[in-house]
C-alpha cells in the first residue's frame, strides 16, 4: 500500500504587448499572471499477490486538470473584447477605455484504477486494467467598470431614456421625422449600455469517462523493461451555467467562439489523449540503478484538445538512484517536456510551453514493511511569441512550477 501527496505550485504568465493598450492607461505593454495553487493532491495505490501467478491492484489519483488558477488581473483576449471591439463599435472609431477584469478557472480529473496483472513466464508479466474518470471545471470571471471615451454604462442608459423620451414627445406633436431620429439615438445608446454592462461568467462542467489500459513487464536480470498503454478517454463535459446576458449575446455572435464553450446547456468534448509510456532500469551496481522513460501522447486525435495545427506531445526522462545504506535511498532525475502548440493552438485560457525539469528525491526506509519517499521538482519552461494580427496584440507566454511530495509504503 501506497500513501502519497502532492503540492503544485505554478505561474502562468502572459507579457502582452499592443498599441490599443496604450487606450487604457497610456502603457502599450501589460503583464498578466495567473497564480495556479494546488496544496492538497492525494493518491493511493495498492497491490495484492494472490498467487505465484496473479496479482490485482488498485489507484485512486487525480490524473488531470491544473487545479485552480486565478487571474486577478484578467487576460489580454478581454483587453481585446472591450478596447478593440467595444470601444470602436460604441464610440465609432478609435477611443479610450478602461475596465476591471479577473478571472478564475479550475480543472480536476479524478480518477479510480482497477486491473490484474499475470506472469506468463518467470520474467514476463502482463497487466489489464480500466480506470473511471471524473471530471469538475469551473469558471469564474467578469468585467466590469467599463467605461468609453470617458462614459460608462449609466450615461448611456441616461441617454437612452431622455432620447426615449423625446422620441414619444415628438410622435405625440406628430413629427414623424424627428421622433424616428430620437428613437435611433435611443435604441444606440440601449445597445451602448448592455455592451457595456458588467460581464459576468459563472460557468461549471461536469463529465465522466473510461481509460482502458494494457501493460507489460520483461526483467532481463540487471535490465528491467516495461511497456503501457492508455487509450484516448471520451469525455463530454456538460455545462450547467448562470452567465450575464450580455456574455449570451456575445457567444452567439461571430468570433464569440471563445464564450460560447460556457454557455448553459452545452457540451463540450474534453478527451485525455492516449498515451503510450516505455521505461527501462538497469542495476549498474548493488548500490546503484539508472533508469530512461519515454511518453508519447496522441493530442491531436483527442477531441477537444488545445493541440490542433501543432503536433503530439512527448517526453524524454532520465533517472539514477543510489543505495547509500540499508536505511537511506537518494535519487537524482530529468525530464524534457516537447508541447508541441502552434501558433494558432496558444490560447489566454489554455497554454503551455516546452520545458525541462529536475528532480531530486530520497526514501528513508524504517524497517522492511515501511518506508517513506520524498522528492521535488522544478520546471524550466521556454518561451512561446505569437502575434494577433486581428488586434495587433503580441503575446510572449511561459510558465514557472514547483512540486514537492511525500509518500508512505507499507507491505503487510
Amino acid at each position: 500500500l501506497s500513501l502519497s501527496w502532492q503540492a503544485a505550485f505554478q505561474k502562468r504568465q502572459i507579457d502582452a504587448n499592443g498599441d490599443l493598450f496604450k487606450l487604457n492607461g497610456g502603457n502599450a505593454d501589460k503583464y498578466f499572471e495567473g497564480t495556479a495553487k494546488a496544496p492538497v493532491i492525494p493518491s493511493f495505490q495498492a497491490a495484492y499477490v494472490i498467487n505465484d501467478k496473479w496479482s490485482v491492484s488498485a489507484q485512486f489519483a487525480i490524473g488531470g486538470g491544473g487545479g485552480k488558477c486565478e487571474f486577478d488581473s484578467g487576460l489580454p483576449m478581454f483587453e481585446e473584447l472591450v478596447g478593440g471591439k467595444l470601444a470602436p463599435q460604441i464610440a465609432g472609431g478609435v477611443a479610450p477605455y478602461a475596465m476591471s477584469q479577473n478571472l478564475v478557472g479550475e480543472q480536476y480529473f479524478y480518477g479510480f484504477q482497477v486491473g490484474g496483472t499475470y506472469r506468463i513466464a518467470d520474467n514476463f508479466s502482463v497487466f489489464g486494467g480500466v480506470r473511471g474518470v471524473l471530471a469538475n471545471c469551473g469558471y469564474e470571471g467578469s468585467i466590469s467598470n467599463i467605461s468609453i471615451d470617458g462614459k460608462n454604462a449609466a450615461f448611456y442608459a441616461n441617454a437612452m431614456q431622455q432620447a426615449a423620451a423625446g422620441a414619444q414627445q415628438a410622435a405625440a406633436a406628430g413629427n414623424a421625422v424627428l421622433a424616428a431620429e430620437l428613437q435611433a439615438k435611443a435604441t444606440a445608446a440601449g445597445t451602448a449600455a448592455f455592451l457595456m454592462g458588467d460581464y459576468v461568467l459563472d460557468c461549471s462542467q461536469s463529465g465522466f469517462g473510461i481509460t482502458p489500459i494494457i501493460g507489460l513487464d520483461w526483467n532481463l536480470g540487471k535490465l528491467n523493461l516495461a511497456a503501457k498503454y492508455e487509450f484516448r478517454t471520451k469525455i463530454n463535459l456538460e455545462n450547467e451555467a448562470n452567465n450575464s446576458e450580455n456574455v449570451i449575446a456575445l457567444a452567439q455572435q461571430p468570433g464569440g467562439e471563445s464564450f460560447a464553450q460556457y454557455l448553459d446547456g452545452n457540451k463540450v468534448r474534453s478527451d485525455i489523449p492516449a498515451l503510450l509510456t516505455l521505461g527501462a532500469q538497469y542495476q549498474l551496481t548493488d548500490a546503484v540503478r539508472a533508469m530512461a522513460g519515454f511518453h508519447y501522447y496522441w493530442d491531436k486525435d483527442a477531441k477537444g484538445s488545445p493541440i490542433k495545427d501543432g503536433e503530439n506531445t512527448w517526453e524524454a526522462l532520465l533517472g539514477i538512484e543510489w543505495d547509500v545504506n540499508d536505511k537511506v535511498m537518494l535519487s537524482l532525475g530529468g525530464q524534457r517536456t516537447d508541447y508541441n502548440f502552434a501558433d494558432s493552438d496558444m490560447v489566454d485560457t489554455n497554454f503551455n510551453t516546452p520545458n525541462y525539469a529536475i528532480c531530486l528525491g530520497g526514501a528513508y526506509k524504517f524497517s522492511e514493511k515501511m518506508k517513506l519517499n520524498v522528492g521535488y521538482m522544478h520546471s524550466f519552461y521556454d518561451d512561446h511569441k505569437v502575434t494577433n494580427t486581428k488586434s495587433g496584440v503580441t503575446r510572449n507566454y511561459t510558465r514557472k512550477n514547483d512540486v514537492v511530495g511525500v509518500s508512505l509504503d507499507i507491505a503487510f
